[in-house]
């Protein structure tokens, strides 16, 4: 019992916090969920979102330190609320749509609340994703504009892919002319065909336009360039433990668990879908979870008490231009 305990003990307090968050989180699924008793034809996204969400804010505040990681959200909340606001009330950046009340309450009965917190719960592991691809650690030491402008973009890529499978998904409906005359009235999210956003002028891409992925580029790279322009000056405190390739390796789960759950959403009418996820979203999930695991020898796999371990992340991270 001892030697358990001892063991038990050199566990770093950051370690607790993370499964202490996953535990609420699993029980606010089971409760909300009913016991896990849902339809599968469409996972209910306003239980996954937050929960999504939660897990990415409690993970950025124990990796980059609570100024990074709060400066993230607040950027990718209100900054892609603007777009949506803009994009939903004029046509423009993503092309003409309207929102269901399949997601629940809206901000100026305009945008489900659901929707900021969506885009923040794939900004965040998008970030660590790039970063891990184009430089072979969760947190960019690059600070000169132009390396600051290229990972940008590759971010905004990367989170774009998910809406790749994400939207036709969620915008499917089996009416004809595009129109929903075909459905109840009252929407419901866990029933397939019941659209949570409605497309006016329905594009090529099992009925997306292609508008709508410049303005998810447009976006996104706003966000993550005018993060990266900020982080510069904002201090990087990991808590101890973080600094482990098991814990960095989170997010990229989160996105690729993402990537799983869009391949296996497709809708039989739309079954082509299933083969996007895999590519658009694996290859980079896949690259990420390489750099981590078999390109990195400096980080331990399993988290570890001490200032040398913790220091660690800080050194990669030095300012370079």
């Amino acid at each position: 019992m001892g030697a358990i305990t001892s063991r038990l003990g050199r566990i770093p307090a950051a370690v607790w916090l993370i499964l202490t968050l996953l535990t609420i989180v699993l029980f606010y699924v089971g409760i909300r969920t009913g016991g896990f008793n849902m339809s599968l034809e469409r996972i209910p996204w306003g239980i996954l979102v937050p929960a999504a969400a939660a897990i990415c804010l409690g993970h950025s505040f124990m990796l980059l330190g609570w100024k990074r990681a709060l400066t993230l959200f607040l950027m990718a909340v209100f900054i892609s609320f603007g777009f949506e606001f803009v994009g939903e009330s004029t046509g423009m950046i993503f092309g003409p749509y309207f929102y269901t009340h399949v997601l629940g309450w809206k901000l100026f009965d305009r945008i489900p609340l659901l929707i900021p917190l969506a885009w923040y719960m794939m900004f965040y592991p998008s970030y660590i994703i790039t970063n891990l691809i184009a430089e072979g650690g969760p947190v960019s030491r690059r600070t000169a504009i132009v390396p600051i402008i290229w990972l940008s973009l590759l971010s905004a890529m990367v989170m774009t892919a998910w809406d790749l499978t994400m939207d036709p998904v969620m915008s499917y409906h089996p009416c004809p002319d595009h129109s929903l005359d075909c459905l109840t009235k009252k929407l419901q999210p866990g029933e397939v065909g019941h659209p949570a956003w409605v497309w006016v002028d329905p594009g090529p891409h099992f009925g997306v336009p292609l508008e709508n992925f410049r303005g998810w580029l447009l976006a996104s790279f706003t966000v993550f360039f005018l993060y990266r322009l900020v982080e510069r000056r904002l201090p990087l405190d990991p808590a101890p433990g973080m600094n482990s390739r098991f814990m960095i390796a989170i997010p990229v789960g989160l996105y690729a668990g993402m990537a799983l759950i869009d391949t296996w959403l497709g809708y039989p009418e739309i079954e082509d879908v299933h083969l996007i996820s895999p590519f658009v979203m694996g290859i980079p999930a896949f690259f990420a979870a390489f750099h981590l695991f078999a390109n990195r020898t400096d980080l331990p796999l399993y988290p570890q008490q001490g200032e040398v371990v913790a220091s660690t992340l800080q050194d990669r991270a030095e300012v370079k231009p």
